[in-house]
Parts: structure tokens; sequence; C-alpha cells
């Protein structure tokens, strides 16, 4: 596993740090990497896990390998060369596919030729397709703590952002990805956002889920969330459950039970019906703790 080495600007051990390595990572096929700042892992034959252990969010990007063309899920924060590291491991043309445009998961689309993303109604994917993010707003990904491992060779944190990126390709819910051999299905899932979506691999049984779940703290809070379409997001998913049985989250853990699912959608529940317990956050948000996940919502509960 990874040898967690303080970052220059940290000067003590922030306290995520403590949960690495964590202990999902230790029955996975670690593989070495071609880019220090990632670790690899391989899931499955053809389907790997790019992880970003060295930064906060905890940020996995997934490579889907097919005969034809292999499919890259969401590109992290943009610190590493990710598509270096995605040429490591395939010499098949890539389909970038974003489960949605927040900055933490668009970071190296710019880097990528064919880019995919679900266009809501709202327009928030597109607006940030044309725009990226700029330093003002991404060096908070690399303020104080939120950083452990050293940057990578080339890394100039002073002038840190996302560039513009160009989505070549509009998803719609429904859609059938053919890469030959091995078919996913995009399903629009909002409730972290207007444009999530879901990407489903029936042939493998795994459901890749972006920040619509993972295990950790789950912001309804943000721009663009709603706890009432999250819920129904997850009722839809569960109904799918003979379709899949492993979540593939965007963050902290890959390979995760699906059955957490379930117990996402009772929680959810409890909060819209206002018998959730929660404790009170900065800002008056509220923290609604599940065991393994958690809801931090707005002051309202939603």
């Amino acid at each position: 596993m990874a040898q967690y080495e303080p970052h220059p600007a940290v000067l003590k051990p922030a306290d995520w740090t403590r949960n690495l390595p964590r202990p999902a990572y230790r029955n996975l096929k670690l593989l070495s990497p071609a880019e220090s700042w990632f670790q690899v892992y391989e899931l499955a034959p053809g389907t790997y896990a790019i992880y970003e252990d060295g930064q906060y969010e905890e940020s996995i990007s997934y490579l889907l390998v097919g005969t034809e063309q292999a499919m890259l899920i969401d590109t992290g924060n943009g610190i590493g060369n990710l598509r270096a590291q995605v040429r490591a491991l395939t010499g098949l043309p890539v389909q970038l596919v974003l489960t949605h445009c927040h900055i933490d998961h668009v970071g190296s689309a710019y880097l990528f030729d064919q880019v995919a993303a679900f266009d809501d109604t709202d327009g928030l994917a597109r607006r940030a397709a044309m725009l990226g993010y700029h330093h003002e707003k991404a060096r908070t990904y690399i303020g104080e703590s939120m950083v452990w491992k050293p940057y990578p060779k080339g890394f100039d944190p002073s002038i840190y952002c996302i560039p513009p990126y160009r989505v070549t390709r509009w998803l719609e819910d429904g859609e059938v990805i053919d890469l030959g051999g091995r078919l996913v299905e995009v399903l629009h899932t909002p409730g972290h956002s207007p444009d999530s979506i879901c990407l489903l691999d029936r042939g493998t049984g795994m459901l890749w889920v972006g920040d619509l779940f993972y295990t950790g703290q789950i912001y309804t809070w943000l721009a663009g969330g709603d706890l009432v379409q999250l819920a129904a997001s997850y009722r839809r998913l569960v109904e799918l459950f003979p379709s899949y049985e492993l979540l593939m989250p965007a963050h902290n853990e890959p390979a995760v039970e699906k059955t957490l699912l379930s117990e996402a959608l009772a929680g959810a529940e409890q909060i819209l019906a206002g018998t959730g317990n929660y404790t009170l956050l900065e800002g008056g948000r509220r923290k609604y703790d599940f065991g393994r996940f958690a809801f931090v919502t707005g002051p309202d509960g939603a």
C-alpha cells in the first residue's frame, strides 16, 4: 500500500489522513502506477480504479476497457497527469464520460478529445463545459491540509486551475454506450446535482454512481442539490438491484455493497419525513449520521 509522506505545505498530519490507507483497498489488486500521484487498482479484468489518495476529496476515476474502445469515468482534480496514466493501461480510443460537472470530477477533462456528459435542463453542464474553473475557485482544493502527498512533477500550485473542456457528446437517459463486447447504460439520477448520471454495466454487475452515493458525508446543500430528487434516484437504483451487485462511488472507496443504497433511501426518507436525528454544523447545516455514510443538508433539512 501507499506510504503517506507529508506534503511540504502541511506541518502536521491532517485529520482526514488518519483514515488512510482505507481498509477497503487491502483486498484489491494494486498495480504499479505510471504516475506517482495516483494509486491504481484492478477491480476485474478490464476494469480499473484510479485513486487520488493524496488529496482530501479522495477522488476515484474508473477505466473500463472493451474490445474496441475504453471508457474513462470522471477525471478527478486535475493535479496528476491522468491521460498518461490511462495510456499506460490501454492503447484503445478513450471516451471520457463525466458523471457530473463539479470541479473534482472534471479536473483533467481538457486532456481528452472525446468527452460525454448529460445536458441537464438547467444548462449547468453546458456552462461548466464552456468555462472550466479559474484559479480562485480551484485553489481551495489545494489549500491548507487539503493535500498530503507531494505534488507530481510539473504541477504548479500558484497557477492551478481547471481549463475549459469541450463536450463532444451529450448523453440521454437510457442511452447505451457500446465499448465492444461491453455495454454501459446511462441513467439520469439527479439529486446531488441536476446533471448527475450513473453508469450501469449489467455484464459485470457494476454500477458507477458518481457522487450520488459514497461512504462518507453526502452533500445535498450544494447548488443544484435536491433531497427529494436524491431519494427518487435511490429508489430507481434500488429497483434495479437484480442488474448489479457492486457500487462504484467517485470518492473514498470502490466496490461497495449495493445494500447500502437501501439504507441511503431509508435515511433520505426519514429526513424528508422530519424524523431523522441530526447535529448542527457551521452555517446551520445539518448532519444526519447513518454509520458508514451521512447526509449533510441545508438548514432546512433539504
